[in-house]
């Protein structure tokens, strides 16, 4: 049976530091997931069923700002493990020069986003141009706010590196934010695949459509 310590002030149904608030933790972060997980599988859906509309132009060209920002991404999601695992060693400068690597590499990834977008644009490829682009623009926008809000959870997470001192505190922390990132990284993978890959032609063979 799962014990719950109740400090003063604190709400009775909220377990209290160690190992019980961790997994109510990583459960919150399994639940976050899921809905994220569901809320692009629509978007992907809706995606899919827009190609059968005879105005459907797919997105001639993969900017390379994409394939430096998927490789930034991966550097992140790997950092973000070193940083768990030097955490839970209680390792703290380790664990802080991985946690600066994972937040720096998300950053510029942002900014490699926005640099496709501008390369996109300066190619006449607008939001407004075609419905595959109108897609484009908003599924990686979209993916872009989940890893600023990541971001800023990862702030929190490390708050207590910052102060130093607070390695073994903040390893539950990173160790949520390597998941979430390793999460990130398939999104982006599935998506990236989906916008590039998955054309008209595709989607009628694998449906048998004549």
């Amino acid at each position: 049976m799962t014990t719950l310590h109740v400090l003063p002030g604190q709400a009775a149904w909220w377990p209290g530091p160690g190992p019980e608030r961790q997994a109510v933790r990583r459960a919150g972060l399994w639940v976050l997931t899921g809905v994220i997980s569901m809320l692009f599988f629509l978007f992907g859906a809706a995606y899919v069923m827009r190609m059968a509309v005879a105005d459907w132009r797919p997105l001639p060209v993969v900017p390379w700002q994409l394939w430096c920002g998927s490789a930034l991404l991966l550097a992140a999601s790997m950092a973000w493990q070193l940083a768990w695992r030097a955490a839970s060693r209680g390792r703290e400068l380790a664990a802080t020069l991985a946690v600066a690597v994972a937040c720096a590499s998300s950053v510029l990834f942002l900014g490699a986003q926005l640099w496709a977008w501008q390369a996109m644009s300066g190619r006449d490829l607008t939001v407004a141009a075609n419905p595959a682009n109108s897609f484009f623009y908003l599924i990686t926008g979209l993916h872009g706010v989940h890893v600023i809000g990541g971001l800023v959870a990862a702030g929190l997470a490390a708050w207590p590196l910052v102060r130093g001192g607070g390695v073994l505190r903040a390893s539950g922390g990173i160790e949520l934010c390597a998941r979430y990132w390793h999460f990130l990284l398939v999104l982006w993978l599935a998506m990236f695949a989906m916008l590039f890959l998955v054309t008209p032609a595709v989607v009628q063979a694998v449906c048998g459509i004549t």
